[in-house]
């Protein structure tokens, strides 16, 4: 019966999603954009729109009718807009694209690899997805990298964290966090929307989506390296204090948190060594497809390109910092706990020690 029931369902789906793509035109998924040309970065802005105005209408025009029979306008605008521009803005021109399309391999350097964000996923999901999304890039791993960290979370940690003792210092650096990780989504979401309407790729300007999806296949990788963390780690919660459920160990810095008990799992080691090596290609190939999208964009100054290259780091440097925090806050001391509740766990049973000893001299 449950069988049929789920065969009645896909077949409504399917046919729900046949009714509803019936009532799109079948042109509109091969139209193209009409949406850049009318904002640019702010540098030159004034200048590019004289030019349109003044040197370009008739190419400007054409480009902005969607319904216009010109062949690919996009390029007649593009090759208007350089045929009037003076030599040095050209020059300048190369100059934007090579800084821009650095940035890429910058990130990857700077960037929070997908096992940071996947440790951190098992504590903090939530925390772990937006600080996913705060860089385009991503920090390629190999699959031996995965048995060192196990190697060191298993090893006595190097760090320890006072805990604070007034009361909300906990819920200080949680907001704290998400103020800082929320700031940075933002920054990164505003940025691709710049680069994707206020510049044009040259080799395909006709479509204004190319940042957005060099952009969202970072993201992907993060969510893949979850799944590839979750194929060789395997882990125990171990914990002095009374489970409070999963949104308050969401809202609790890793510091204030039980320790992970961090173990290799070897039942799936063929799929988690397809899926490592798909990861490290597919972070290879999404940093050279981004280098490819904004080394071709035109129509940004240098100082507007550094500027991009300087929010891109930002972003990235503000998740890799809160991801270092948090996950040295994991890092496990001899005692099978994290550095900072291995010692609060330890001062409650000297109390209750002494509690003991007490209440025995008295009876």
């Amino acid at each position: 019966m449950a069988h049929q029931l789920a065969k009645l369902g896909n077949l409504n789906l399917i046919i729900s999603t046949v009714i509803i793509l019936s009532f799109i035109p079948p042109t509109t998924a091969l139209r193209r954009s009409n949406k850049q040309f009318r904002e640019f970065f702010p540098a030159w802005e004034p200048l590019l729109k004289d030019q349109l105005k003044y040197n370009c209408s008739s190419e400007i025009e054409a480009y902005l009718n969607i319904s216009s029979p010109a062949l690919r306008p996009g390029y007649g605008v593009i090759d208007c807009i350089l045929n009037t521009m003076p030599e040095f803005r050209k020059a300048e021109l190369a100059s934007a694209a090579v800084i821009l399309g650095l940035a890429p391999s910058v990130l990857q350097l700077l960037s929070a690899s997908y096992l940071d964000t996947a440790i951190l996923a098992y504590q903090r999901p939530g925390l772990a997805v937006v600080l996913a999304m705060c860089s385009s890039g991503v920090r390629p791993l190999t699959a031996t990298d995965y048995d060192d960290f196990i190697t060191k979370m298993g090893t006595e940690s190097s760090t320890s964290f006072g805990v604070p003792r007034f009361v909300g210092a906990k819920g200080i650096v949680s907001l704290a966090e998400y103020i800082i990780a929320a700031a940075s989504v933002a920054n990164n979401a505003y940025l691709t929307y710049q680069l994707c309407l206020q510049a044009v790729c040259t080799f395909a300007p006709a479509e204004d989506f190319l940042p957005a999806i060099w952009t969202a296949l970072a993201l992907a990788i993060h969510l893949f390296g979850y799944i590839a963390a979750r194929l060789k780690i395997t882990v125990e919660t171990k914990s002095a204090w009374e489970d409070r459920g999963r949104l308050w160990s969401e809202l609790t810095p890793t510091t204030w948190q039980s320790k992970l008990h961090v173990k290799a799992n070897r039942r799936h080691t063929g799929w988690f060594l397809t899926l490592a090596s798909a990861l490290y290609v597919g972070d290879c190939l999404q940093a050279l497809f981004g280098t490819l999208i904004l080394s071709s964009l035109v129509f940004i100054s240098v100082r507007d390109s550094a500027i991009i290259v300087i929010r891109l780091m930002g972003s990235a440097l503000l998740a890799r910092l809160i991801l270092i925090y948090e996950l040295a806050g994991l890092k496990t001391d001899g005692d099978g706990y994290t550095a900072s509740e291995s010692t609060i766990y330890l001062q409650s049973l000297q109390q209750n020690e002494r509690n003991l000893r007490g209440s025995r001299v008295f009876s």
